[in-house]
């Protein structure tokens, strides 16, 4: 039996002091990574939200010609916010918010930009009540009246209820409208009434009830014959009504008044 220590087992016990030096800066070296990057984070973040260059000053808007960009910006209310703290589709939403915008598309990218893309409502008709002209879309939605906008239509609301931008006007009302205007090119203003539907004065003066859009072709077909009938009897029409499908009710002048 030996006594003593091996050669290998000396130099195993010198060697056990230097692994487990090497083991704890093993450890260290992780921790000191981490700790380092996390200041680095905050320091990113500090930096996102405490610079300017991450603020919202202004927009780009895109597709606007009625409404001025600055009205859209203002719109937003998004004017020194942060880039991060902002909803595109609020934003959106606030923007239709304006009577002359049928859609907007916001788009948001660092440091600070925001790109506004409109697209706005056009009139197709006017619609008067009172002495207030609108512009009604082909949404029906009322809108305020530009000069530069104006069609070449008219309704005039006879029963003169207020309106306002903003407000709906039925879609069946404009088409009929057009409709008619169509068969009718010469006629470029009509009437509308709750009781009676549309009407027109045709180039004597004289009322013609319409009603609604439906039928409008017999309607006018009908309206041309009687008008030419008349005409050819010297006759003066005070009234003419076609709402009904059961044929034209008329008033000559200077009969008993009655209701159309």
């Amino acid at each position: 039996m030996r006594l003593g220590k091996s050669y290998e087992q000396a130099v195993a016990q010198e060697r056990l002091p230097v692994r487990r030096a090497s083991r704890s800066r093993a450890r260290i070296g992780p921790r000191v990574g981490s700790l380092s990057l996390a200041i680095i984070l905050v320091s990113l973040l500090a930096y996102f939200f405490m610079s300017d260059a991450f603020y919202v000053y202004e927009a780009t808007v895109l597709g606007s010609a009625l409404v001025s960009a600055d009205e859209v910006f203002q719109r937003t209310n998004v004017e020194g916010f942060s880039i991060f703290f902002i909803d595109p589709q609020q934003v959106e939403d606030a923007i239709r918010g304006i009577p002359d915008i049928r859609e907007a598309i916001v788009q948001v990218s660092l440091p600070n930009q925001m790109i506004v893309e409109v697209g706005e409502r056009q009139a197709r008709v006017m619609w008067q009540t009172g002495e207030q002209r609108y512009g009604v879309d082909d949404e029906g939605t009322i809108l305020p009246l530009r000069a530069e906008t104006e069609p070449s239509i008219l309704i005039r609301d006879l029963d003169s209820r207020p309106r306002q931008a903003g407000e709906h006007v039925d879609l069946e009302i404009i088409s009929a409208v057009e409709r008619y205007r169509t068969l009718l090119p010469g006629v470029k203003e009509f009437g509308y009434s709750q009781q009676y539907g549309l009407s027109l004065e045709n180039e004597h003066g004289w009322r013609v009830y319409l009603g609604n859009g439906e039928g409008a072709e017999v309607k006018v077909a009908i309206l041309k014959a009687l008008v030419q009938r008349l005409e050819s009897q010297g006759a003066t029409a005070e009234f003419i009504d076609l709402r009904f499908q059961e044929g034209p009710h008329y008033r000559l002048a200077g009969e008993l008044a009655g209701e159309p």
